[in-house]
């Protein structure tokens, strides 16, 4: 996670893919005529939006509201694990089934600077390109755990993924895209989010605020790091160790060696475990 330090510390569906996601929904539309199912429901309906809590109630940070750090994620792959909208593990896949779209929301981050009463709020584009790379680029990863938590955290064996999107044009949307291969997924498989450079995707809460004191509401913020927690594809770097990609504005360790995980049957540690946001995105699975 990467919080611009040089910052005060209605979605709407992409019409480029409109005729895709058409064409796939009709066939489907016996099945989602029912709706969505909650987890609790997903036996009986054998459909669910794994995540579709999150992106439908919380807005991503960055952008021209400055009430909360501007703060995105880059260069990792990472599942969402808890939040307050779901009870227990958000996006472990409840039934076999297949995976045919996935979804993401997204902040429109300023192209250049822009002044706040005398406060000078440098462009966030710009910064996250160089920084992560360009262009905002992120799909689906499919993961199965192949070793329980130990010391340095829990491994995950890569088995499918989709391809990668480039996210600029959906810049301050909720995007969807729809899979010309469904994807396979089974019952205990985690759905992850790969980010190969950077997304705008993350919700953090103002109590969350960085000031020169700390937290702008420590104990609010201390809840929201138990209640809302995501796991990346890292392990902690630096003396001491720490899964940061930045302190005080410069670079880590951390950002030397993370990377996602793309080569499918590869296996990675997922030692490094963030608190105090939610990954913005979702994933449609259906029965089979």
């Amino acid at each position: 996670m990467f919080q611009y330090s040089m910052l005060r510390s209605p979605l709407t569906t992409s019409g480029l893919r409109v005729a895709r996601i058409l064409t796939l929904l009709i066939g489907l539309a016996a099945l989602l005529s029912v709706g969505l199912a909650s987890h609790s429901q997903a036996k009986s309906t054998q459909a669910i939006e794994l995540g579709a809590n999150n992106i439908n109630t919380l807005k991503p940070n960055c952008g021209k509201d400055f009430s909360r750090d501007c703060t995105v994620e880059g260069k990792v792959t990472a599942f969402q694990s808890l939040t307050a909208k779901y009870a227990g593990r958000n996006f472990v896949v409840p039934f076999n089934g297949k995976l045919i779209t996935w979804s993401i929301s997204l902040a429109n981050p300023t192209r250049r600077d822009i002044m706040v009463g005398n406060e000078k709020m440098q462009a966030q584009l710009p910064a996250f390109n160089g920084f992560f790379g360009a262009p905002s680029q992120a799909g689906i990863a499919i993961l199965r755990q192949v070793e329980k938590k130990k010391k340095n955290g829990p491994r995950f064996k890569l088995v499918r993924k989709s391809p990668v999107e480039v996210l600029n044009p959906y810049f301050g949307t909720k995007v969807t895209f729809a899979l010309e291969r469904p994807i396979n997924v089974y019952k205990g498989n985690v759905v992850a989010l790969t980010i190969p450079t950077w997304v705008p995707a993350l919700w953090s809460p103002k109590a969350c605020n960085s000031t020169q004191y700390g937290d702008l509401n420590p104990d609010a913020c201390a809840r929201a790091r138990d209640t809302y927690t995501w796991r990346g594809s890292r392990v902690p770097q630096d003396d001491p160790a720490t899964c940061a990609l930045a302190i005080n504005g410069e670079p880590t360790e951390q950002l030397e060696k993370t990377a996602p995980q793309t080569r499918v049957d590869s296996t990675r540690r997922y030692g490094c475990y963030y608190g105090g946001n939610v990954l913005l995105y979702s994933a449609l699975i259906v029965g089979r």
